[in-house]
């Protein structure tokens, strides 16, 4: 069965999840692919989109793609440019100097349905990506359902990061703030987040579908909070996985380099002259003027913001969740980190 997409009815929810541009939105379904086993191992719960990406559907379903690719997954705000710009590294064998030169955008194109560019950028994915020489690096925000078909039958690698609920929901929340014209208050976005209306969710879906697959020989599972706690044996284990080898001094090199305090000054990745573009591509702004794309970069930051009632909200969502949906016991610690 294709994958269907319903529009969703104008309602206070809706509303709530409104950004600059985007007010029509639809939830995505799938059911069990028989060509594909491991789609037995996916949630069945629809996911919440732009309307307006429907059409472009079809064309990621059917996108081609290479046994040597090299995929990026998260759920946003989870540390995707992070990863992003370990594993460029890491692939490429610590070229420093190109990493420097060119964009992360420009080398680790995204495959987006949902997110802060105009539509041609997610329609000029396609011939761009078509024509780069392989091995590409691509990054995706899709969950593991409305990923190219490709993806699961060719089996290129795929790191999958996943971050915890709390930090996860405080960033998109200024993310939606300050790059897609959000108006909502932080509790509107909350409610929306735990709704599951904001683009990409269910966030717990998300996570937990790719959990399940973390046993498979093409497929990393990482997560935020170990990076920060032990970044080197995050390093050589994802180096493991390409099958790179470098030296204890490398390795701390590339966590340097990979710093909160570095990456955030490094124009390469942290879109320092390209929120500007953005800003003006979609005729917003930002709302607050220290906003940076690479914003704090810890763990356990909901604190600042979060008042001890809606911690709690946090905590009892996620404990509901996983009673409902039957989470391993094990993804807690992911979801509500004792740290």
């Amino acid at each position: 069965m294709p994958i269907v997409c319903e529009n969703i009815l104008s309602g206070e929810l809706t509303k709530k999840a409104e950004y600059t541009g985007i007010s029509d939105f639809m939830r995505m379904k799938h059911t069990r692919k028989p060509t594909i086993s491991i789609s037995e191992k996916w949630n069945l719960r629809p996911y919440f989109m732009p309307s307006k990406y429907r059409t472009i559907v079809p064309r990621v379903d059917n996108f081609v793609v290479r046994e040597d690719d090299v995929w990026v997954v998260t759920f946003p705000k989870c540390g995707t440019t992070w990863t992003q710009e370990m594993v460029w590294l890491i692939c490429n064998d610590l070229n420093y100097e190109q990493a420097k030169a060119v964009e992360l955008n420009e080398r680790f194109p995204y495959l987006e349905l949902g997110g802060i560019m105009p539509d041609k950028f997610a329609l000029d994915f396609f011939p761009m990506v078509d024509k780069m020489p392989s091995p590409r690096l691509i990054k995706s925000h899709l969950p593991a359902p409305f990923l190219p078909k490709d993806i699961w039958t060719v089996k290129p690698k795929i790191v999958y990061t996943a971050r915890n609920a709390k930090d996860t929901a405080v960033s998109f929340y200024h993310h939606y703030r300050n790059l897609q014209g959000y108006r909502g208050s932080f509790s509107d976005f909350v409610d929306a987040f735990l709704n599951d209306a904001v683009i990409y969710a269910p966030y717990d879906s998300h996570i937990f579908d790719f959990w399940n697959m973390r046993e498979e020989e093409n497929i990393l599972f990482l997560t935020y909070e170990d990076m920060k706690k032990d970044h080197p044996s995050v390093i050589r284990k994802t180096a493991e996985f390409f099958g790179k080898s470098y030296t204890d001094e490398e390795i701390e090199t590339l966590a340097d380099h990979l710093t909160f305090d570095k990456m955030s000054k490094n124009e390469s990745v942290n879109l320092i002259n390209g929120m500007d573009n953005i800003q003006k591509m979609n005729n917003i702004r930002k709302k607050d003027e220290s906003y940076n794309f690479i914003r704090k970069g810890k763990v356990g930051s909901y604190r600042d913001e979060m008042t001890p009632e809606l911690i709690e909200r946090f905590d009892t969502w996620i404990q509901e969740r996983m009673d409902k949906y039957h989470l391993d016991r094990e993804i807690k610690e992911i979801f509500l980190p004792s740290m």
